[in-house]
Parts: C-alpha cells; structure tokens; sequence
C-alpha cells in the first residue's frame, strides 16, 4: 500500500508540474504570437483547462501531505489519541462529502459531454471532469489517513 501511495504521489506531482508547464507554454506562446503575428485564440482557453486540472490535482496532494486546513486546535487540546479520533472522523467526513459532489458531478459532466469548447474544439466534459477524479483521490488519500490515525490512536492506548 505504501509504494502504490508513492506512485500516486509521483504521479500527482508530475501532472500538476505538467499542468504548469503547460500553462506557462501557452500564455507565453500567446505574448509571442500577440506581439509578432496575432494573437491565437486557443491558449487561454487551454490555460484555463490546465489550471482547473492543475488546482484540483494539487488538492488532493496537499490532502496526502496532510497540508490541509485542518482542526488543529482542537486535536492539539484533546491529546493525541483523541486527536487521531478527530482525525479519523475529518477524513470520514470528506469521503461522505466526496461522494456527494462524485454523484452530483455525473450528471453535470453528463449535460456537458456532447458540448465542445470554442477555441479548441474538446468536449466541456474535460474540465469538469477534474472535480470527480479528484474526488475519487481525495476518497483514496482519506482511506489512508483514516488507517494511519486508526494506528496511531490504538498505539497510545
């Protein structure tokens, strides 16, 4: 489980650094051509694309880096094992809030699918389906967290 969890981390920092690669290629494209022969139409809708990728992927890394904005008043005032606990429960309650927003965005992506962007021509679909994978990664992360905790809260008995 441990080396799976490495390789979504790698992964994830691979395609958030993609997606600013990308951005910074076609904004900076876009000055160029602006300058020289006219501007494109596509970039900024590109740039667009990438950043509501890049932003929901970088949620969920921060997730599994534990660099969210958590409760951490009241896990450092109630001690360690009940901090685990509280932990635990946070995570549980993302994966419920999660499943929500996976379940209303089927039907969202769904309404989009067939609709194509103005300038690049590619389905409405793409960006919106970064809202559920990114879900489904914030689900996967809190399974792990919520494990971690579990241990660490029947360590401290």
């Amino acid at each position: 489980m441990k080396h799976m969890f490495k390789i979504l981390d790698a992964t994830l920092r691979l395609c958030i650094g993609a997606c600013m690669a990308g951005i910074m290629l076609a904004v900076g494209l876009q000055v160029v051509a602006r300058a020289t022969i006219g501007a494109f139409s596509w970039p900024e809708e590109l740039s667009v694309i990438l950043m509501i990728w890049g932003l929901m992927l970088a949620a969920a890394y921060v997730l599994n880096e534990r660099g969210h904005v958590g409760i951490s008043l009241l896990v450092e005032r109630f001690g360690a094992r009940t901090g685990a606990a509280i932990n635990a429960l946070m995570h549980f309650l993302i994966i419920l809030f999660s499943l929500a927003v996976i379940y209303g965005a089927y039907f969202k992506v769904s309404s989009v699918w067939s609709l194509t962007t103005g300038a690049l021509g590619v389905s409405r679909a793409i960006p919106n389906l970064a809202i559920p994978t990114s879900c489904v990664l914030f689900i996967l992360v809190s399974i792990r967290l919520i494990w971690i905790d579990l241990a660490y809260w029947r360590a401290k008995r």
